[in-house]
């Protein structure tokens, strides 16, 4: 069993009419699921899926698109995950330098997709009647590609880290052991694919005789719809980015969103208070933070929350102690390791270090060095560019960043991307892109020539950052300044531009009054929320400063008004009243409300 899909195979066999996957009332056992990945994957050899080939997944979620994963690797080639909701840009980028031939989706999404040379499977048109067929002997081993996963990259465009069967078997193994998963145990994934945080539960589920629950994306992102779904359907295992978390518990009875056994949180810090919440909300789940860079497969530290809290100095919950077969090293600048107590580099060696970039070989070599620490003059190690200190227990304590990385909501983000996309209009000079209070602040300087006012505008820097980034990296504040502040040896001064006081957005269209029933209560939930005291129908709600958390805190508040449920893709394709408005009166005449529940809101906040 030395590839991904050989420990589900095996799985198969031990409990075939085990439910394996569960989808908004629909279900597939383990049988079924090999049989349908069977018949994609040999239709995907027919169309020269191989070893080392790289096959896109364009899926919304659903049962299909973990069938597509798994017929991905049966057929010996690896998959390439892309959110729906990335910009065509990014899209292409991805396609292009992947060399994607193939693309799974389905026969809606077509449109969304960039035009390239890679040809589309729908799988909504696919015979899944005749499906009978086996891939065969693909030659496929443990050294061979099993997914290639795009992160962020400083350089202005993403970088694919390509991690191989090895590494994620030894993740699974590893993952399954530490968390203590048992087989039938309910597992949910609430992530998208084209990060691997939901990897934690993905494949250790289906490798342990778990059935994988696939949670809608409007029930990910509403409080009420996530709740519901836990009432009704008993999950024992959720993996989570604890800002996301938060946000589904605001408005009160946390426990009504915690799984039955295993939280394990991830993707940020959490904060040691509100850790004491979740708790108490459930004290007979066991929580677990885990720490670990995509480069190193998934995670690579775990700490399980005991009787007591731990006593860290910076308050956060410690990242824990390594996975088997894993080597942590604290080393300063010189490459050797600090005393206990003492802040390093984190370095991570081991099974779980990936290949590298995909055609990085620069880059690669930077960040993927020989591990000085192992006998094996093979053996790597990576550089995580992350901070931390070993404390006296052994366990691991975050530090922070020893460079311009950040974590924005879970997902990693280079700053110097989202600065060399701005850097591409000819009239920003230069740009310095900073974390405030959890939020992205761009601070942009003007080229010299012409009236500075009349040179730049917020509005189309915003438009134009929306065409090329994921939603999640487009600043909520944008700053025009005639000239970015100067160290003395001529460096841009960040601790300067973080001094900055950032005053509400302005307006950039004229203040038009909600004029329906529907545009005042939503006006009213916008003003709320983003603390204004109006907010006009036209105005962009992400100009004024809304984000993705504040998103899905609109999303309660509207299905509790209206009964309706969106997603947050509807808010970021309408973001002004006046454009939300029609959608959601046309929801609402298709359905009576639902009961509205009382009680006060109460917020937890990390």
């Amino acid at each position: 069993m030395n590839c991904l899909h050989h420990l589900i195979e095996a799985q198969s066999a031990r409990t075939p009419d085990a439910d394996a996957l569960a989808f908004e009332g629909e279900r597939l056992t383990y049988r079924e699921l090999e049989r349908r990945a069977n018949a994609l994957a040999a239709h995907l050899r027919c169309l020269g899926a191989g070893p080392e080939a790289r096959v896109g997944l364009y899926l919304e979620r659903s049962l299909e698109m973990v069938v597509a994963l798994l017929a991905v690797l049966k057929a010996g080639a690896a998959y390439v995950p892309m959110d729906v909701a990335f910009p065509r840009e990014r899209l292409a980028f991805m396609l292009s330098d992947a060399g994607v031939k193939l693309v799974l989706t389905q026969s809606a999404m077509v449109s969304r997709l960039p035009s390239s040379a890679a040809e589309l499977v729908c799988l909504d048109e696919f015979d899944w009647t005749n499906a009978d067929g086996a891939p065969g002997d693909t030659g496929v081993s443990a050294e061979n590609l099993a997914y290639v996963i795009y992160t962020s990259g400083s350089t202005g465009q993403p970088k694919g880290v390509c991690i191989e069967h090895r590494n994620i078997v030894h993740y699974v193994r590893a993952v399954a052991e530490r968390l203590q998963l048992e087989p039938g145990m309910a597992h949910a994934t609430v992530s998208t694919l084209a990060a691997d945080l939901g990897n934690t539960v993905l494949f250790p589920a289906l490798a342990t005789g778990g059935c994988l629950h696939v949670v809608a994306q409007e029930r990910a992102e509403s409080r009420a719809l996530f709740a519901e779904y836990l009432r009704t359907n008993r999950i024992d295992v959720l993996k989570i980015v604890p800002s996301h978390l938060a946000a589904l518990q605001s408005g009160g009875r946390p426990e009504e969103v915690m799984p039955a056994r295993r939280l394990v949180l991830g993707g940020e810090a959490s904060r040691l208070e509100w850790i004491e919440h979740l708790r108490a909300a459930a004290p007979h789940c066991a929580i677990y933070n885990h720490y670990g860079p995509t480069e190193t497969t998934v995670g690579v530290l775990t700490y399980r929350v005991g009787a007591e809290l731990p006593g860290t100095p910076s308050r956060n919950l410690p990242l824990g102690k390594p996975l088997p077969d894993t080597q942590i090293h604290l080393l300063d600048g010189a490459g050797q390791p600090v005393a206990t107590g003492e802040k390093g580099e984190i370095c991570i060696g081991g099974l779980g270090v990936a290949r590298g970039y995909l055609n990085r070989p620069e880059l690669s070599a930077e960040r993927f060095v020989r591990d000085p620490f192992s006998s094996d003059p093979k053996a790597r190690m990576y550089r995580t560019g992350d901070l931390g200190r070993m404390l006296p227990e052994g366990d691991i304590e975050f530090c922070g960043r020893g460079d311009h990385q950040v974590k924005v909501h879970g997902y990693r983000v280079e700053l110097g991307e989202i600065e060399a996309a701005l850097r591409e209009d000819d009239r920003v000079h230069d740009a310095v892109v900073l974390l405030r209070d959890e939020q992205l602040v761009a601070f942009v300087g003007s080229t010299p020539a012409g009236p500075f006012v009349e040179a730049l505008n917020v509005s189309i820097l915003r438009e134009q950052l929306k065409a090329r980034l994921p939603q999640y990296m487009v600043p909520s504040a944008v700053v025009l300044l005639e000239k970015l502040p100067l160290t003395a040896n001529g460096k841009i001064d960040r601790q300067a531009l973080a001094a900055i006081e950032i005053e509400a957005p302005e307006r950039t269209t004229d203040y038009v009054a909600p004029r329906t029933e529907t545009e005042r209560s939503l006006a009213a939930i916008w003003g709320e929320l983003l603390g204004l005291e109006q907010v006009g129908v036209d105005d962009d709600v992400f100009d004024l400063g809304a984000h993705s958390l504040l998103a899905m805190k609109a999303l309660t508040r509207i299905r509790e008004a209206f009964g309706v449920n969106l997603v947050l893709r509807n808010l970021f394709e309408q973001p002004s009243v006046a454009q939300l408005a029609p959608l959601i009166d046309g929801l609402a005449s298709l359905a009576a409300p639902p009961a509205r529940r009382g009680g006060e809101r109460e917020e937890f906040v990390l």
